[in-house]
């Protein structure tokens, strides 16, 4: 089984961008999971890529360049466990 890089991209968002925002995620293939939360971050994303380098290139080629996001926080996952 090939090995893959899983990590939560979180989002400070603009006010009144979040749609937007959702629209440009929507585009990234490597995006499997979106949601808009409440609390201290606007929208955290489950990125899945093949290597680091990968992970590396859509967060700064890719998601960085969507209008709307002031800040993110990028929380590569270790290990996944089921509950």
């Amino acid at each position: 089984m090939e090995d893959r890089v899983q990590a939560y991209i979180l989002m400070d968002v603009e006010i009144g961008k979040t749609d937007d925002v959702v629209s440009g995620l929507r585009e990234i293939q490597e995006a499997t999971k979106i949601a808009v939360t409440t609390g201290g971050v606007d929208i955290v994303v489950l990125l899945e890529t093949g290597s680091l380098e990968e992970l590396y290139e859509i967060t700064v080629q890719k998601i960085h360049k969507i209008p709307g996001i002031r800040d993110t926080q990028t929380a590569v996952i270790e290990k996944m466990m089921s509950t």
